[in-house]
């Protein structure tokens, strides 16, 4: 399969590629909606201008051809890195989710030592 610019559809079963944020692209392939990292791993290649195979669920980097698979972000073949980060793979008919992202999962906050000791936060010298 070839790459279908972003923003261009050919026919309802063509994968299209398009940038949602500086840090995402939302690649639709086969009744699918993935949303993963903008960026190759391996050298920073934008995505965007990747090729994707919609038989597979893969995605191929532009700049050194390095292929991931669109489900997991596993490296198939290429140059050695990193996995791609896949945020999240939905149905076709669903819209794009917030980012969610394993390693930025939301933690309560550290209380702070005034609020740790029960006291209310000092305004200075009074």
């Amino acid at each position: 399969m070839t790459a279908v610019p972003a923003g261009r559809r050919r026919g309802s079963d063509e994968p299209t590629v398009r940038q949602v944020t500086e840090d995402l692209v939302l690649v639709e392939v086969g009744g699918r909606k993935v949303l993963a990292a903008a960026v190759c791993p391996h050298r920073g290649g934008r995505l965007k201008y990747g090729r994707v195979d919609g038989d597979r669920l893969r995605i191929t980097c532009p700049l050194h051809h390095t292929t991931f698979d669109l489900t997991s972000g596993e490296r198939l073949a290429g140059a050695a890195c990193a996995a791609l980060r896949v945020v999240d793979v939905l149905p076709g008919d669903l819209s794009v989710p917030e980012q969610r992202d394993p390693a930025h999962a939301s933690r309560p906050a550290a209380p702070t030592e005034a609020t740790a000791s029960g006291a209310a936060p000092s305004g200075g010298a009074s």
